[in-house]
């Protein structure tokens, strides 16, 4: 079976392989009959821990939760036996923080309550609870701004974990009575690597013994860590339900800075003509407020074919909803009105109209960033389609594009000045650097004084979604200090 043009069981063409590890090797195969992807396990029957591989079969089959993987079904020949579970594109929490350094706290918050949503269901799965035991960064992926929990490797009941003879986890992860041979392991036992990765996601390290918060944090959500990582277990929260609700509470004490991912909410972007650079902006904008903490869509509502073009050289896969995705950046490319996908869960989406600004002013969507071609042949077309904006009740700004480095940005008559701005030059939008940061919370600020300006007169409920989203430039002062402090500390 080393061909990877091999059918399995009549129905799974494998694709290629996707990892090897101590259990075995892991192949990315299509299902036939549903053209749907699937990754497949494969484990030698001769493998020393093979029960163990069929155990964790076993517990996963019978698991149905959004954070975890499903499992369709167990296989075997004569010399292997194969998992067929769920296919899923994306990055680890520890890859994410690797390329970021850290995440903001509203997004460490959001994804300590899906971890623990996970985490409860679980604990409550079984007549006994059934214990993870190795929580770590590289074991949660972020598929789409969901937290899906994958490694099952040492996942047991509680009274099998305990009557066990070896103990595992991750150093630096594991809770100390993991450490100890006749240590009690219960549910608290997760409890306290769920601290651990909330203060890793914060920080981008490994919190110290006794623990010490770093001073950006807040005093609540350093206490919850501090509670989670207390020696003793009778110390810490006492279930995974009551760590949720905590996070929970401090999700709502910020509810005002995140109102406008209760419902999604829409930026599109429109170019004055042809070539303005629409698409470049776009991409940029998804990148920089995904790593300000804003998990967003970028939907191409457009014909140039970038999304498609961008899987194949990526060599991104779809998933159900036709998404796609690469070194975090997610987009959707445009199918065409006939191709019907079901809708993804986002709370945030980057529409693309190419240089359709009819289209995307039709579409209301809850704010518009009309790019411009600031070229000096150009300036009748990107004054006639910023006019056109302007007439409507959309919060709206204008980005100059392939601006002459002498020349100033001058808007038509009636168009406010601090609405406009000039694009910097960047040659890879999907990677972000200081200057288009701050050029994107420019851009995003501009967007929040245009809605609170033209409220009264739309009376616009996504005008008002807008208004109150946490002020950009904020985020990139809160952002810049930590990264000072840090500096002074001697992290890297």
């Amino acid at each position: 079976m080393g061909k990877l043009n091999t059918v399995l069981f009549g129905k799974y063409q494998l694709c290629r392989i996707l990892g090897t590890g101590r259990l075995g090797t892991v192949f990315l195969a299509v299902h036939l009959g549903l053209s749907e992807y699937r990754a497949i396990k494969r484990v030698p029957k001769s493998f020393l821990e093979y029960d163990q591989f069929r155990r964790e079969a076993l517990i996963l089959k019978e698991l149905r939760h959004p954070g975890i993987p499903i499992v369709y079904d167990v296989e075997e020949d004569e010399n292997y036996s194969y998992l067929i579970e769920e296919y899923l594109e994306g990055e680890s929490l520890y890859d994410l923080v690797k390329s970021q350094g850290y995440l903001p706290q509203r997004l460490v918050i959001r994804y300590g309550i899906q971890l623990t949503d996970i985490m409860n269901y679980l604990h409550l799965a079984g007549t006994t609870p059934l214990l993870y035991l190795d929580l770590q960064p590289r074991n949660l992926l972020v598929c789409h701004g969901t937290v899906k929990l994958i490694d099952f490797d040492h996942a047991a009941f509680s009274d099998e974990a305990n009557a066990a003879a070896d103990r595992y986890g991750t150093v630096g992860c594991a809770a100390p009575e993991q450490y100890e041979k006749n240590g009690k392991l219960d549910e608290r036992t997760d409890l306290y690597a769920i601290g651990v990765i909330l203060h890793y996601l914060y920080t981008g390290v490994f919190p110290a013994v006794p623990y010490e918060p770093v001073p950006s944090m807040t005093p609540e959500l350093a206490a919850i860590i501090r509670t989670c990582l207390e020696q003793k277990k009778e110390r810490r929260f006492s279930s995974a339900s009551e760590l949720n609700e905590r996070l929970k509470q401090l999700e709502q004490r910020g509810a005002a800075a995140t109102a406008c991912l209760q419902s999604p909410l829409t930026i599109a972007l429109a170019g004055s003509k042809s070539g303005a650079g629409t698409t470049h902006i776009a991409v940029g904008l998804s990148v920089c407020l995904r790593n300000l903490g804003y998990p967003n869509l970028y939907e191409e509502k457009n014909g140039s074919g970038m999304g498609a073009g961008l899987g194949a050289f990526t060599g991104a896969l779809r998933d159900r909803c036709g998404l796609m995705q690469y070194h975090g950046f997610v987009w959707k490319p445009a199918y065409g009105p006939g191709v019907k996908l079901p809708m993804p869960s986002c709370g945030l989406v980057i529409a693309d109209y190419g240089h359709e600004v009819e289209a995307a002013l039709a579409a209301e969507p809850d704010a518009l960033i009309l790019v411009c071609d600031g070229r000096e042949w150009s300036r009748g077309a990107a004054e006639s389609a910023l006019k056109c904006v302007a007439e409507r009740h959309t919060p709206y700004a204008a980005v100059y594009n392939h601006l002459a480095e002498s020349a100033r940005v001058k808007p038509p008559e009636g168009i406010e000045q601090s609405w406009c701005f000039r694009a910097p030059y960047f040659a890879d939008p999907l990677k972000e650097s200081e200057g288009t940061r701050e050029f994107f919370c420019q851009v995003l600020d501009s967007l929040k004084s245009a809605s609170e300006a033209g409220m009264d007169a739309s009376g616009r409920w996504s005008c008002m979604r807008i208004s109150r989203w946490k002020h950009p430039a904020r985020v990139l002062r809160e952002a810049a200090g930590r990264a000072r402090r840090k500096k002074r500390r001697g992290v890297s």
